[in-house]
């Protein structure tokens, strides 16, 4: 059942105030009503509150007052759209700065509104990732029998995880280590009294990084403590980047039957017709987490995009793909245009770097809160834009954002034009 999201006005005029409700109603939203201040405070306190509309010009406490209130005592905890019939672009950018997520002039239209109140509740969409629960609530037969794969897994005392490291394979690790681990992610730990260490510090896992590059010296010790590890009922679990048959021959020197135990992360550069699938399994999973963003799907020709692009590599990069389009599209469909747009995006910003960076660059994006990655990422756009010599008026009509909001968040980003 979705989740009826709640919406406060904050204004001094009755007639805004009730106009507003009456729409807000109409498309679906709880209302709740407050003429000044100290109401709005006061029903903040008692009302979980998604999103707030809130007047600039108020006789007791202004809006920007009240703004820094809330800011001071980290109590904006949902998108903030500030209204004003008088605003000026400094005030815009003041509001901006505390913690404000958009400003509506007055007299605001019925589009605008609805606008501006979707976006904002995109940009508080949780962006933690694919987790467990990925695994274990997706309805897609292919992560089912992952799954179950994973599940039996679980009751060897020595098992693989290969491909490459990332948020996913992080996932199958944690599906399958139950408490603490010793994780060994150099050689130089491998010693003969590997097992102990292990006991002395109550665990029952111990995940080893990259074992069939290490030495023959150290992958022999650990061989020989195989029967040891047997017994002390410690489970191994190997990341490995790949295994091919001399590796497998090693391995089961330290258990005849490893190869049962061997799990390969998917691999979407061999397996592109798992894309399609994948893409709406991912997406799906990162709307019910976020039940005010409203209805998405994919386009049959999108998803037939996402399969032929060569840049998808494994479930991390789809992953971060399918969250930006989720962001980025403006309508219920996700289309090929949508992805095109994203994908030139990040060729965008790849060029913005040198290659030694360009992972962590990307990388940091993704770590940051939304609305700080967007303005770095805006930060990199426009500046693409104004090296090639474009003109704002230009850039209004290919960025898709109207010509004084353009002015307004070139200035809020202190990017010169």
């Amino acid at each position: 059942m979705k989740k009826i999201t709640n919406i406060l006005v904050v204004d001094d005029e009755k007639d805004i105030r009730e106009s507003l409700r009456d729409i807000l109603i109409d498309e679906g939203f709880n209302v709740f009503l407050a003429k000044n201040a100290a109401e709005a405070i006061r029903l903040k306190e008692k009302q979980k509150i998604d999103l707030i509309l809130l007047d600039i010009w108020m006789p007791d406490t202004d809006g920007i007052s009240l703004l820094k209130s809330w800011a001071k005592n980290k109590e904006i905890d949902c998108p903030v759209l500030m209204m004003s019939g008088h605003g000026t672009i400094d005030t815009a950018i003041e509001a901006t700065k505390i913690g404000a997520t958009d400003f509506l002039e007055k007299p605001i239209s019925l589009q605008k509104l609805l606008k501006s109140i979707t976006g904002a509740l995109k940009k508080s969409v949780e962006i933690d990732k694919i987790d467990k629960n990925f695994l274990e609530n997706s309805h897609l037969k292919y992560i089912s029998d992952f799954k179950n794969d994973l599940h039996k897994l679980k009751n060897s005392y020595f098992t693989a995880l290969v491909g490459t490291k990332g948020n996913f394979l992080n996932v199958c690790k944690s599906f399958l280590v139950s408490s603490s681990s010793l994780n060994i992610d150099s050689q130089d730990l491998i010693t003969p009294n590997i097992i102990k260490v292990a006991q002395a510090k109550g665990t029952k896992f111990i995940v080893i990084d990259n074992f069939l590059s290490y030495t023959n010296e150290k992958k022999d010790i650990f061989i020989s403590l195989a029967e040891e590890i047997n017994n002390s009922k410690i489970k191994i679990i190997f990341i490995e980047r790949s295994i091919n048959e001399k590796s497998l021959n090693i391995l089961k020197l330290i258990d005849i039957d490893f190869e049962k135990n061997i799990l390969l992360m998917p691999n979407l550069m061999t397996d592109k017709d798992l894309i399609p699938d994948l893409s709406i399994s991912i997406l799906n999973f990162y709307l019910e987490k976020n039940n005010d963003f409203g209805f998405k799907e994919f386009e049959i020709s999108a998803l037939n995009e996402l399969r032929v692009h060569k840049g998808i590599t494994d479930i991390d990069v789809l992953d971060r793909i399918i969250l930006n389009l989720m962001i980025s599209s403006q309508n219920d469909k996700i289309t090929i245009k949508d992805i095109n747009s994203l994908m030139k995006s990040l060729t965008i910003l790849n060029k913005s770097t040198n290659d030694n960076d360009n992972d962590q660059k990307i990388t940091s994006l993704f770590k940051k809160p939304l609305r700080d990655a967007r303005d770095d990422f805006e930060i990199l756009y426009f500046d693409f834009h104004f090296k090639n010599k474009i003109s704002v008026s230009e850039l209004a009509k290919i960025s898709g954002v109207e010509r004084t909001h353009l002015y307004r968040k070139l200035k809020q980003l202190k990017i010169k034009f």
